[in-house]
């Protein structure tokens, strides 16, 4: 069974958090090994001086270094021990908060495949019998007539109840979808504080050894000037931002897969007459519509209760203004499927009345695939991460923009084209196959200007992309003393 999650972005972007920590956590363990070590050197010493003590000075000394082991155990050792331990448990709870949410997006998934493939048995055994009953209706009794007619009700209810079934279950996918997101946002965050915790820890702990063996005299001080310098250079928030960037994924592949409703009547190889084709698929278009113009209309409040949120600060405080940004984005996803489900249907009624299909900005983010004997649609949809969506609404808010209803972030990946040139103003090493190498000097050649911070580019005839805050776009005067690439 194919696993929705695997390719994920979002994914991608915990899992290598995680292997960062770990690192992290092994090397604070290798540092407390060292001073483990370094304790049990200096009680040794300690306690080697006082079997050769002969004199009150050798004794006062070894008590010194003893002094020194115990402190480096209490103050260093057993509190890194402790957090380590106490994180340890913290991020098991996480990752089996990430995995429980995960599941549910794959159990649904998997039970959208199963009420569909039962709908579409169903469907064939109803047409069947449509079809006995029309063809019988002279040659048979009255009785018989009756009988085969009332299982021909019974068989139209059944379908009903399976087909809403599994209408349900692929409008519940989008909810099982925003809360493991969410769940790995929150995760997310809780991961980097604690590794924050855990960069201070091992400074204060290093400055503690500092401030103990700086009292032995000259023959430490390169020892001493090496971790002073060390230490001072450590700063917790500047590291977090690295990882944030370093762990960043460029948007294009900020792209989700959600699994789309298909139906027996959209099969152009079935049984059923066009007619009787053209009216099931519309009623079911009937019922999308339905539910996109609520959708619409529920986003056109949220838009106006954003709005007024920007323009009168004293109406909200910031947890409700971020709520409200989590709901226009939830309505918007909700939004996304429910048009992307209509194109299709709709698509699928312009054949049967052939005339051409309905333009539409998803009509390129619709896919197929064929497991076995059934062939099941999804559509791609651009999902940034939670953080920088709700960043996006709260500015198109404040901005005081009103978005259109029937718009959706399936168009929101078309890139501006722009023509100019840019000097790189810090080295940037590609991490992937499509992104360029930079060093410091270089005049890239801008081809698109992308959301997210990527831009697409060439250099030295490779094209790729590559950060926008790495480089300065160059002035028209400045472009023409510049080396074109």
């Amino acid at each position: 069974m194919r696993d929705p999650l695997t390719n994920c972005s979002h994914n991608k972007v915990y899992k290598n958090l995680m292997e960062f920590t770990q690192n992290g956590e092994n090397f604070c363990k290798q540092v407390t090994a060292v001073l483990q070590q370094r304790s049990n050197l200096e009680i040794s010493y300690a306690k080697g001086l006082q079997k050769l003590a002969m004199k009150l000075s050798k004794v006062l000394h070894s008590t010194k270094k003893k002094k020194l082991g115990k402190a480096i155990q209490l103050e260093a050792i057993k509190p890194t021990y402790q957090v380590l331990s106490a994180q340890e448990k913290k991020r098991k709870a996480l990752d089996n908060e990430v995995k429980k949410t995960a599941d549910l997006v794959i159990s649904n998934w998997n039970q959208q495949i199963k009420a569909k493939k039962k709908l579409m048995v169903s469907t064939k055994k109803h047409e069947a019998l449509f079809h006995l009953v029309e063809n019988s209706k002279q040659s048979v009794t009255k009785k018989e007539k009756q009988k085969l007619l009332n299982k021909l009700k019974k068989s139209t209810e059944k379908l009903a109840k399976e087909e809403e079934n599994y209408y349900q279950k692929n409008l519940a996918g989008y909810s099982t979808r925003l809360k493991w997101e969410k769940t790995l946002e929150n995760c997310y965050q809780s991961i980097l504080e604690l590794e924050k915790e855990r960069i201070q820890l091992l400074c204060n702990n290093l400055n503690q050894y500092n401030q103990h063996i700086s009292v032995f005299g000259q023959t430490l001080t390169t020892c001493h000037t090496q971790i002073h310098c060390a230490i001072s250079k450590i700063d917790a928030e500047k590291d977090i931002q690295s990882l944030l960037e370093e762990t960043a994924i460029s948007s294009t592949e900020t792209k989700s897969e959600f699994l789309l409703t298909d139906y027996f009547e959209e099969d152009p190889n079935n049984a059923m007459d066009k007619e009787r084709q053209k009216s099931s698929i519309k009623s079911k278009l009937l019922r999308l519509q339905r539910d996109i113009e609520k959708a619409s209309k529920d986003k056109e409040g949220l838009e106006r209760m954003l709005n007024a949120y920007s323009s009168n600060s004293s109406f909200s405080d910031g947890k409700s203004q971020k709520d409200t940004a989590a709901l226009m984005d939830e309505t918007n996803l909700k939004l996304d499927l429910l048009q992307a489900n209509s194109y299709k249907l709709s698509s699928v009624l312009a054949e049967l009345e052939q005339r051409p299909k309905p333009p539409h900005p998803c009509s390129t983010c619709i896919f197929k695939w064929k497991e076995k004997e059934q062939t099941h649609s999804y559509v791609k949809i651009s999902r940034p991460f939670m953080m920088k969506r709700l960043e996006n609404v709260m500015s198109k808010a404040s901005s005081g923009g009103q978005s259109n209803p029937s718009s959706s972030s399936l168009a929101s990946d078309v890139a501006q084209l722009s023509n100019g040139l840019c000097k790189a103003l810090y080295s940037f090493q590609a991490r992937e196959e499509d992104e360029l190498n930079l060093e410091k000097g270089d005049i890239v050649a801008i081809h698109e200007k992308k959301g997210e911070g990527w831009w697409f580019g060439s250099l030295n005839g490779k094209k790729g992309h590559f950060p926008a805050a790495y480089v300065e776009e160059l002035t028209s005067n400045t472009g023409n003393t510049a080396t074109q690439p």
